[in-house]
C-alpha cells in the first residue's frame, strides 16, 4: 500500500511538473564582487545572489541580493552587434562587522549588456543605481548609491 502511494505520488509529480526552467550560474567583480544563480526564462531572468563579501574593506560583510532582468527586445534578433541589452531592478541587503556594525538595504535598478560569447558561456557588464539605506551604531544613514560589474555567466541546464 505505501509503496503504491509513493509510486503515484511520484507519477503525479512527473506528469505535473512543467517543462524545466534554464539555469545559469557565475560570478562578477567591479565595484562588489560575488557569485549567483539565475533562472533563466525567454526574456527575462531572476537572480539570486551572494555579494560584497567584504574584499574591498577592513570589515567582515555578508550581502546578498535579488534581481528581476528583462531584455529591451522581445526577441534576440533586436541586438546591438551582438550584445543584448537589459534592465532590471534589485535589491541588495548586508551586514558589516568590524569598524562600524550595521545592516544595510540598496533597493536599485540597473542595466546591461550581455554577450553571449560561445554556448554555454557569456559576458555581461551593467551599471546600478539607487537609495543606499544604513543602519546601526546607533544612527541612520541614507546615500545615493551606484555601481558597476562585469561577469562571467555559465548556462547548466536548458
Amino acid at each position: 500500500m505505501k509503496t503504491s502511494l509513493f509510486q503515484g505520488a511520484a507519477l503525479a509529480l512527473i506528469l505535473g511538473t512543467p517543462t524545466a526552467q534554464a539555469a545559469s550560474v557565475g560570478g562578477f567583480v567591479g565595484s562588489d564582487a560575488g557569485v549567483y544563480y539565475q533562472s533563466n526564462q525567454p526574456g527575462s531572468s531572476t537572480r539570486y545572489g551572494l555579494t560584497g563579501l567584504g574584499l574591498f574593506s577592513q570589515q567582515v560583510t555578508v550581502a546578498g541580493e535579488v534581481s528581476s532582468l528583462r531584455d529591451f527586445a522581445s526577441t534576440s534578433s533586436t541586438t546591438f552587434g551582438g550584445l543584448v541589452p537589459y534592465y532590471g531592478f534589485g535589491l541588495g541587503a548586508g551586514v558589516s562587522l568590524g569598524g562600524s556594525n550595521n545592516v544595510t538595504v540598496y533597493p536599485h535598478a540597473l542595466l546591461g549588456l550581455r554577450s553571449n560569447t560561445r554556448s554555454p558561456l557569456s559576458v555581461f557588464g551593467e551599471v546600478n543605481a539607487g537609495p543606499k539605506a544604513s543602519f546601526g551604531n546607533g544612527s541612520t544613514n541614507v546615500t545615493f548609491g551606484g555601481g558597476a560589474r562585469v561577469g562571467v555567466n555559465l548556462n547548466v541546464a536548458n
